[in-house]
């Protein structure tokens, strides 16, 4: 019934909560594990079905690889896609292809390393209508999971925290506890935070105290590293062009200067470059 793309932090999540829910998905990673473990309060090897192509019975595909890899991931979907992805743009790029998808919000701090991926900081899954017999299978094995009726404005609140958090803590190489504690990193932090919730605004999705919100998952997923933070770490792409890049792009849509955004982009692309993209 389920599929999953990606078996990094999210994807392992999400696969976490489907075998405890007494599903067994099919995943498509790249990976070249031979085991899955998830850590939560113990360490448990994760149940999945590796395949190259989805069989017909798939109902759900939950996308949950970086933006970048959409394309690839869209490749694979079967049934209706459902996109775990930080930033905008990987789910308008699959309404391209596929008309029903749907986007998913998650706030779930997961650091993964190697094979093994580790819960940091407990928080929820929001999905919108329709999404109900995936929010059933997620609550039941134990996610906190919400079903609202637009998703939207919650994507573009996610995208301004991952615009705050995210490119500090890939900057500085540290955790997101780094946003709350070093008063340089939370101002730059705020700014960041600021501009993006302005940029949301004028998109007609208002965000509320950005501010207020940015600290207060940074202090829930403190000891939690961005992926951001990870990619740069280990010399990956990262997806900044769905954060930091897209708050510039609807900026310059909207008019609404966004010049700490740009110079945070900037700089990632240049810590990429560094390694050679």
């Amino acid at each position: 019934m389920f599929a999953v793309v990606g078996v990094g932090a999210v994807g392992s999540l999400l696969t976490y909560f489907l075998n405890s829910a007494g599903f067994t998905p099919h995943v498509a990673t790249r990976s070249k594990c031979q085991r899955f473990i998830f850590c939560l309060d113990t360490c448990a090897e994760l149940k999945v079905e590796v395949a190259e192509r989805f069989p017909s019975s798939v109902r759900y595909t939950l996308v949950a690889v970086k933006g970048p890899d959409t394309p690839g991931a869209l490749a694979l979907v079967v049934g209706t896609p459902v996109i775990f992805q930080n930033g905008i743009g990987g789910l308008e790029m699959a309404r391209e292809r596929f008309p029903a998808a749907m986007g998913a919000v998650v706030t779930y701090g997961v650091y993964r390393e190697g094979c093994r991926a580790e819960l940091r900081g407990w928080g929820e899954i929001v999905l919108p209508r329709g999404a109900e017999e995936v929010a059933e299978a997620l609550e039941r094995g134990g996610a906190r999971v919400k079903v609202v009726e637009d998703v939207e404005p919650l994507r573009w609140a996610k995208l301004v925290v991952n615009a705050a958090i995210n490119p500090v803590t890939a900057i500085l190489q540290a955790p997101n506890g780094v946003v709350v504690e070093n008063p340089w990193a939370k101002s730059l932090a705020e700014r960041l935070a600021l501009e993006a919730a302005e940029v949301a605004g004028a998109k007609g999705y208002s965000v509320g105290n950005p501010v207020e919100i940015v600290m207060k998952v940074a202090e829930a997923t403190a000891r939690n590293i961005s992926s951001m933070a990870q990619d740069i770490m280990r010399c990956r792409p990262t997806e900044v062009d769905f954060i930091n890049g897209a708050v510039v792009r609807y900026g310059e849509e909207v008019g609404v200067e966004t010049p700490y955004n740009h110079a945070a982009y900037l700089l990632i692309k240049a810590l990429e470059k560094r390694c050679g993209y």
